[in-house]
């Protein structure tokens, strides 16, 4: 970047993450420094009314929280961004494992060639015309008959084999996803699976090594990855969430949804963390401000007891479910050790002690870590994913991520592994 008499300034290194919630967007941006690291320069969030359970549903009203959010996040970062890495999840989110297997081209040595033949060829499974990649991430790679490798490259054999996670969405959710933000006149640098950004900001190195269950609440939909040895091996989306704790609480104390999720908010809010749900002390809540500022002037009072009841019984539900879910990695010779809850609706009271109880696993809850700049100004659960999707940028730009226009699918997919054969087998210079 040049400036005024001819002298050079270091060009920043700015990177952008959106996250498009059913109940919130928040926009983060963020600067990489010369080692890697991140700092946080900018904060947006705007309320999102134009989703449904992850998925859009009023694409204006999307895109009006979009750019609202944005345009916040630009004013204190006091920089532009021109694009943004999307987070993404939802109802049509699924996911599965598969296994590829080449020969090694030069048996001397392992190269970054055959390490994408071998996932290419993990890639090569029926999806429907209707849906498409999001995600594949390498589990472990094989050489020959040694297992458990998590960089093959460099290495001598023969035979190389792969396991990997790919996660799958579908292509109308992603193209209206990816049109709104467009419509915000951004660029989709590409599109992060929720939990897994989450995972990146709040779960440890030693976390992410061990059999760790991270469950993020969200507005519309309870997103898990689960992770082992360094890798995520699965992930799943519950279509319950925190809006599901809202609506009981306007029903059951008939009060209308916007009086009903400002209720839910002062009952979230950390300093009153030492009621617990069993609480029989008629307490009332009195008047406070939530988390953009506005006074709660006309909450009515309301016994925390009798919110307890009404709250405890869809936090329950929401992790027998995930309990259920989890008893799928059986089938992967996986039992998870440990817990981490985030997403904005981990901060209701007795959250933690409520899934020890039911997933019978050691639980705490996770903020956003290893962020520099304004970390602490967003060191919350509601902002795990949107900080994740900086860092996992920072950590993946120059691996698999790419631009996605809205056009993308499955012949954008089959000329983008054309363009790249093309690439590999006949250089360009």
């Amino acid at each position: 970047m040049g400036s005024g008499g001819g002298s050079l300034l270091p060009e920043r290194d700015i990177i952008a993450g959106l996250d498009i919630g059913t109940s919130k967007v928040c926009a983060i941006i963020a600067e990489r420094g010369q080692f890697g690291e991140v700092s946080i320069i900018g904060v947006g969030t705007s309320p999102s009314h134009g989703l449904k359970k992850g998925m859009v549903v009023n694409l204006d009203k999307t895109v009006q929280a979009i750019s609202a959010a944005v345009d916040s996040a630009q004013r204190m970062a006091g920089v532009p961004i021109e694009s943004v890495y999307v987070g993404i999840a939802g109802g049509h989110i699924s996911s599965f494992n598969s296994h590829g297997v080449v020969a090694v081209i030069n048996e001397n040595e392992i190269t970054e060639r055959d390490v994408k033949r071998v996932i290419d060829a993990a890639k090569v499974v029926a999806i429907p015309n209707d849906r498409q990649i999001i995600h594949v991430i390498p589990r472990d790679f094989t050489v020959d008959t040694c297992r458990g490798i998590k960089d093959p490259e460099g290495m001598a054999g023969k035979r190389l084999e792969v396991v990997v996670h790919i996660v799958t969405g579908a292509v109308a959710a992603i193209q209206n996803m990816v049109k709104c933000v467009e419509r915000a006149g951004l660029v989709v640098e590409d599109l992060i699976l929720q939990p897994i950004a989450s995972c990146t900001s709040v779960l440890t190195p030693e976390e992410q090594d061990c059999a760790t269950v991270l469950i993020d609440i969200g507005g519309g939909t309870t997103d898990l990855a689960v992770t082992h040895e360094g890798s995520i091996i699965h992930t799943a989306v519950i279509p319950v969430g925190g809006d599901h704790f809202t609506q009981d609480l306007a029903f059951g104390l008939r009060i209308p949804f916007a009086e009903a999720e400002r209720l839910k908010l002062r009952y979230s809010q950390p300093r009153v963390k030492t009621y617990t749900l069993e609480q029989t002390a008629a307490t009332a809540i009195p008047g406070e401000y939530d988390y953009s500022g506005q006074f709660f002037s006309n909450l009515p009072e309301v016994e925390r007891d009798k919110i307890a009841s009404i709250v405890k019984p869809r936090a329950e539900e929401v992790f027998l479910l995930v309990k259920k879910e989890l008893a799928n990695l059986v089938e992967l010779g996986i039992a998870p050790i440990q817990c981490v809850l985030t997403g904005g609706a981990s901060q209701l009271p007795e959250m933690e002690a409520l899934a020890q109880e039911i997933l019978g696993l050691p639980v705490r809850i996770g903020n956003p870590e290893s962020a520099g700049g304004m970390a602490d100004y967003v060191k919350s659960p509601i902002y795990a994913t949107a900080i994740g999707l900086v860092q996992y940028a920072c950590q993946n730009s120059q691996q698999n991520l790419r631009p996605v226009s809205a056009g993308s699918g499955f012949w954008a997919d089959l000329l983008l592994r054309v363009k790249r054969w093309f690439k590999d087998f006949i250089p360009l210079d």
